[in-house]
């Protein structure tokens, strides 16, 4: 957050980041070893705004510029917890919360300035391997001083390889493997849970807003005239998953299932794998089966997480066009469902679709 940012900040994380890595001060959690999950674990508490390179595990995208922020109950000045000065806040679960501006608009004709959270994995994801992976989220609760009060959509998490470097405060370019379709929200703590599978041996997590700035769409919730969407985030689980078996149990159990050969997913929710939109009659259409679940949003993606399609909630068909209507080619596609799953919960599922001509 823009709060009490200076460029020694930066340079005190990386040179803490690297001192973790060297003196093993991570522990390994689940499959993939989500480090400092919770936000529980820190070099010394908070004082001020901007302080994430007290967060052993995590880092701010190596940016020069972008300050994402630590809280904690046992922290001072303006790092303490639950009066912090975006919101008011208590941990979900714990006693610390890390944040983060997720846009931030600037001079007309400037583009957005945005911030991003990175865990390293303690070992890389298993290629292959099926994973759910949730946390919570929240804005708090407004305080007429804040600059806080957009929402915005687009947060969400992307898995990489490699260590993602932002430039000042620019858009990462990163294809996301959960997304937020709609600008969200809420004062209490939401939990967000999608499903997954490996690709490739990513080491790194990135939390924050993806996407070309035209394609967000920031709403104001709160204030006359706020100028950032800001999150509160806490309490990250990661689970690997068999679709044949169910899931794994261990510390980290969250609920979620990934798609295969038109197996059943959650509240009697099925998912074809592959159709011919070919005008022959016989399977010319990707319809999943709903059962229970009631979606808030349907979206076609390429395996490069390019937005190509948008389903109508009413009539779940598609017919391997993109959103102008052009037949897409033969391929393989990401689907991704977003529904509600309790009062403040949104479950988002996603899988991977081929289309045959």
């Amino acid at each position: 957050m823009s709060v009490g940012k200076t460029g020694t900040h930066s340079i005190l994380g990386r040179v803490l980041a690297l001192m973790a890595c060297s003196f093993g001060l991570f522990v390994p959690l689940a499959s993939a070893q989500l480090q400092n999950a919770g936000f529980e674990s820190s070099f010394s508490m908070p004082s001020a705004p901007g302080m994430w390179n007290l967060l052993p595990g995590w880092n701010n995208a190596l940016s020069g510029s972008s300050s994402p922020d630590f809280f904690h109950l046992d922290g001072e000045l303006g790092g303490d917890l639950p009066e912090t000065p975006i919101a008011l806040i208590q941990p979900a679960e714990g006693r610390g919360v890390a944040g983060l501006m997720a846009i931030k608009r600037n001079s007309p004709g400037q583009p957005l300035s945005r911030e991003y959270l990175v865990m390293e994995f303690g070992s890389p994801l298993e290629v292959g391997q099926n994973y759910t992976l949730s946390f919570k989220v929240s804005n708090g609760e407004w305080l007429p001083t804040s600059t806080a009060g957009l929402a915005v959509n687009g947060l969400g998490i992307a898995l990489s390889v490699e260590q993602p470097i932002q430039m000042g405060g620019l858009a990462l370019a990163l294809p996301p493997t959960f997304q937020s379709s709609f600008a969200r929200y809420s004062a209490d703590w939401e939990t967000l849970s999608f499903s997954f599978e490996a690709s490739a041996p990513s080491r790194f997590m990135t939390v924050g807003v993806f996407g070309p700035d035209v394609s967000l769409e920031a709403e104001v919730v709160m204030g006359e005239n706020p100028t950032m969407a800001y999150y509160f985030l806490d309490d990250f689980q990661l689970n690997p998953f068999n679709p044949g078996i169910g899931f794994q149990p261990d510390a980290q159990d969250i609920k979620g299932s990934t798609e295969t050969d038109m197996v059943e997913e959650e509240g009697g929710l099925y998912v074809p794998n592959a159709f011919s939109p070919n005008g022959d009659g016989v399977n010319d259409y990707f319809v999943p089966e709903l059962g229970e679940v009631h979606p808030l949003s349907c979206e076609i993606y390429s395996r490069w997480g390019e937005l190509l399609a948008r389903l109508n909630p009413q009539d779940f068909r598609w017919d391997g066009s993109d959103l102008h209507g052009k037949p897409l080619k033969p391929g393989v596609y990401v689907w991704r469902l977003e529904w509600p799953a309790g009062a403040r919960m949104v479950t988002s599922q996603q899988g991977a679709v081929t289309i045959l001509r």
